[in-house]
């Protein structure tokens, strides 16, 4: 694990650091209005067909409804946010340089499995390989075979991980409920048993 983030980011992951940091952040959010052109992508997650006409990305504090996040998975297809409406959704942000994401990494497919049936999704967010660089679809197949995971991993080309945690203090894990409105952010500690009792709590 390198020593600290900084010295190993990208200059585009720098930047997105710093923005975040000064609160000069870009604006990250779904079109505001009706989202009645939303369409499910192409992958092969299950997706609703259709999100409510008046579902309007808020934010990511607490009761708002979460951005419609768009970005690519482990098997180069986009993945939407959205298209998991009605399903418990939990986003663990984390890099593969960091220790505690790996350990953290070992019990997503656990959890996965034991509330799965249940409408949940348990989503990875790397906005860092190891190098401090965003992830490619190798980096994101690398993270997938060493820690046993088949739920989504997506590649936070955006940037939005350092919008949501710009102390860049990794792991961080958000529960989001059925309706896409943040249940907690952040769960607190980002470890497995709190992990299960919020998803609980949220289903």
């Amino acid at each position: 694990m390198k020593p600290t983030p900084i010295h190993h980011k990208s200059p585009l992951a720098a930047a997105l650091g710093l923005l975040a940091l000064s609160a000069c952040v870009p604006n990250l959010t779904s079109p505001k209005g009706a989202v009645s052109d939303w369409v499910p992508p192409e992958n092969s997650w299950e997706s609703v067909e259709t999100v409510p006409a008046d579902l309007k990305a808020e934010g990511f504090r607490e009761g708002e409804v979460a951005p419609d996040i768009r970005l690519l998975d482990q098997n180069g297809d986009e993945v939407s946010l959205w298209q998991f409406y009605g399903d418990v959704v939990a986003i663990d942000l984390s890099t593969m340089w960091c220790g505690p994401c790996q350990g953290l990494a070992k019990e997503v497919d656990h959890v996965w499995e034991a509330y799965r049936d249940q409408g949940f999704v348990y989503i990875t967010m790397l906005p860092e390989n190891r190098s401090g660089e965003v992830p490619t679809t190798a980096d994101l197949n690398d993270w997938s075979s060493l820690h046993g995971i088949s739920a989504p991993i997506l590649s936070d080309s955006v940037g939005y991980a350092y919008e949501i945690e710009p102390q860049q203090a990794w792991p961080r894990v958000l529960v989001i409920g059925r309706d896409m409105r943040i249940a907690v952010n952040p769960v607190i500690p980002a470890e497995d048993a709190a992990i299960r009792s919020v998803i609980e709590d949220a289903l």
